[in-house]
Formats: structure tokens, sequence, C-alpha cells
């Protein structure tokens, strides 16, 4: 509860996070990224020009830059292990689900980076969206509303269901291909302001677009 006090002081003044989300203070936010309310984040970083909608809850998690990520969602589920005598966090997380701290070190704790969730830029998740610790989104990915992502997605990647499955791509593969060689999450806001003619068609212009990367 602490981390969450401190993450609430630390984004006070900041009106793009609403002050009914619990942000903990070890989480990164881009001044140009949005939270809305009842959103809950620990340990996570967001980039630019990323929103996050209502009740979303997001661990352990980095998202890239312009990422739409709908309401009540869950980021980063972390899962109990299956290999030791008991499936119980209390033996082996000191600050547990119980609060009841019987160890004073996890025991797991060297496996965090592992479970880590990677979101790419210019992704798009679903409403009421499960993602499970670990799994890697390619940019450009989108997730259907309910989906439920066990495995890593590539990208430009639409995917819905339980589990979620690969149902279509966005692009052909040269488009995808040129996209992600263009990265234009990583140009700077005049530069997308002047093209931005380019955002607002359903026809992705090639020859445009290869004038845009040069």
């Amino acid at each position: 509860m602490a981390h969450f006090v401190k993450g609430f002081i630390k984004n006070l003044f900041n009106p793009r996070i609403s002050i009914f989300a619990f942000i903990s203070s070890n989480v990164k936010i881009a001044d140009t990224s949005a939270i809305y309310r009842g959103v809950k984040i620990k340990r996570s970083e967001i980039s630019e020009y990323t929103y996050i909608s209502a009740n979303t809850v997001i661990d352990n998690t980095n998202i890239g830059k312009f990422c739409s990520i709908a309401d009540n969602c869950r980021i980063g589920m972390s899962g109990h292990s299956l290999k030791c005598l008991s499936t119980s966090p209390i033996f082996n997380i000191s600050l547990n689900a119980l609060q009841d701290k019987w160890i004073s070190k996890d025991t797991f704790e060297s496996e965090l980076d592992e479970e880590r969730v990677c979101i790419g830029n210019d992704v798009w998740i679903g409403s009421h969206v499960l993602i499970k610790g670990g799994v890697r989104i390619g940019d450009g990915a989108c997730i259907g509303a309910g989906a439920v992502v066990v495995k890593d997605i590539p990208p430009y990647a639409i995917v819905g269901g339980v589990p979620a499955k690969i149902l279509k791509y966005r692009f052909d593969t040269d488009t995808i291909k040129l996209l992600e060689n263009l990265q234009w999450w990583n140009l700077s806001k005049d530069v997308l302001k002047d093209n931005i003619h380019l955002f607002q068609t359903e026809t992705i212009d090639t020859e445009s677009l290869i004038q845009f990367l040069k």
C-alpha cells in the first residue's frame, strides 16, 4: 500500500493520470500518456502516447508507444508454481495475496524478468483481455475483446479467442516489413504531424511510406 501512496503523490499533478488510479511508485509513465480511473499499475513502464482505459490492471509489463488499451484488461498475470509442494504463494512470496509474511525474501525473485510482459508499439488491446506473464506482443498487433493471450503474438497480427489465435494480419508481408523498418513511432511529434495524412486513410500508399522513410 505504501508504494501506491508514494505513487499517488508522485503523479498528483499530472492531469493525464486520474486521481482515482492506483499507480505504484516504481512505475514509469511518459508525460504524454493517459491513465483513467480504476487503473492499477505495478512494476511497469508506459511509453509515449499510450492510453489505458478504466479498471485495467497491469503488473510487470513494458508497454510501447501509441498503444490503445481498453477497459477491464488484466496484463502480466503471474502464475503459481506447479512444481513445488504447494501452489500457495505464502511459501515463496513475502508480500503475497494473503497479506501474511512468512519469509523475508521472495524465492522466485530471479524469475521476475522472465515473466515480464513486453508489448510493442501501436498495439490495440480490446476490452476484457487477459495476458499471461512473459508474453511478447509485436508492434502493430490487435487483440480482440475477451481474448486470453498465453503465447507470443507476431507484429501486425489480429488475434482473438480463448486461447487467442491468429485470425489474420493487418497488412501483407511486404507492407509489414516496410512498417517494421520505418518504426514511425520513433519519429518526432512534428514529423508525424507534418505527415498526418498518411495516418488518415485506410489505403496504405507504399510509395508515400518509402518517401516518409527517407
